[in-house]
């Protein structure tokens, strides 16, 4: 047998809603649900394929924005037309920057502006009085006349005027806008010698700078064996100390000479006699030499200068 059900009451007509039950939103069908009744799962939202990704938006302007905006365009070409004009001023500067650099290599390393003129030449230490010819140094300068400064190699012309015998040593600098000055120190004879072509005339290297018949006075005759082993040191020396005398010394010697570096002697005008020894400490000797020529001797030894000793 069944049980018997439990009476049924009256019905009840629904009243107000509590505030809280009113307030919450509507639930779907899938969430409702009764009671003793599970609720069943609910599947999220489906999402667009394109949602969440990222996305490279478009730069230039959209149809809908150029029909809108008929003077986009216009502006758009007017930007186009000065990136143009910016383009080609830039082109516009470089060339002519080039052109003046251009300009300006040609005006000093071509054109004739800062050419060599022989009128703004100056040459000195030549000529008369010395025994560099000047007619000689004048030919070089005048071979590089119309040669901008600039391009003038001045090394080259003071190896041209040093390989000349007579010059000691030379100096070239450009004046400009046309000029040169050349400098030459020309080589001076301290002595005579005798050789196979006659009376030589030796400078303080031994170099020969010229011939004469006779020996000019005051300068000194050198006699010393230009042959030898020895030869070429024993004359170095022999000039060596002539060029340490005094002016007014060196025209007292009448000869000087050795048979080797270490045993010079002089001869000087009035028949005197100076044994001078080795060339170290002329300076010295040369001082000690013109303090004892105060008195007459007939022989000055100076071998040992801080002790020198006189013979009449």
């Amino acid at each position: 047998m069944r049980p018997p059900t439990a009476p049924r009451g009256p019905r009840r007509t629904p009243g107000p809603l509590p505030e809280e039950r009113r307030d919450e939103p509507d639930r779907t069908p899938a969430e409702q649900t009764t009671p003793g009744q599970l609720a069943a799962p609910v599947e999220p939202a489906a999402t667009p394929p394109s949602a969440g990704r990222g996305r490279w938006l478009p730069v230039g302007p959209s149809r809908a924005q150029t029909a809108a905006d008929p003077g986009f365009v216009e502006r758009l070409a007017e930007r186009t037309r000065a990136r143009r004009r910016l383009a080609w001023r830039k082109v516009l500067v470089v060339v002519a920057a080039l052109a003046v650099l251009g300009g300006a290599a040609w005006a000093v390393l071509v054109s004739p502006l800062f050419a060599l003129d022989m009128e703004d030449v100056t040459v000195s230490g030549v000529g008369e009085g010395t025994t560099v010819p000047r007619d000689e140094v004048v030919a070089l300068v005048e071979e590089r006349v119309g040669t901008p400064l600039p391009r003038l190699d001045t090394g080259a012309l003071t190896e041209q005027l040093t390989a000349i015998t007579t010059v000691r040593s030379a100096q070239v600098s450009r004046s400009w806008p046309n000029g040169l000055a050349v400098d030459v120190v020309a080589r001076v004879p301290v002595a005579a010698a005798t050789s196979e072509d006659g009376l030589v005339l030796l400078d303080v290297d031994g170099v020969v700078v010229g011939s004469v018949p006779e020996a000019p006075e005051g300068l000194p005759r050198v006699t010393v064996p230009l042959s030898g082993e020895r030869a070429g040191e024993t004359l170095a020396a022999v000039l060596t100390v002539l060029a340490e005398l005094p002016a007014d010394l060196r025209a007292q010697v009448a000869t000087a000479g050795a048979s080797n570096p270490a045993s010079i002697t002089l001869e000087l005008t009035d028949g005197a006699e100076v044994r001078w020894g080795a060339v170290e400490e002329s300076a010295l000797k040369a001082s000690v030499l013109a303090v004892l020529r105060e008195r007459e001797a007939r022989v000055y030894d100076l071998t040992v200068p801080r002790a020198p000793t006189i013979s009449h």
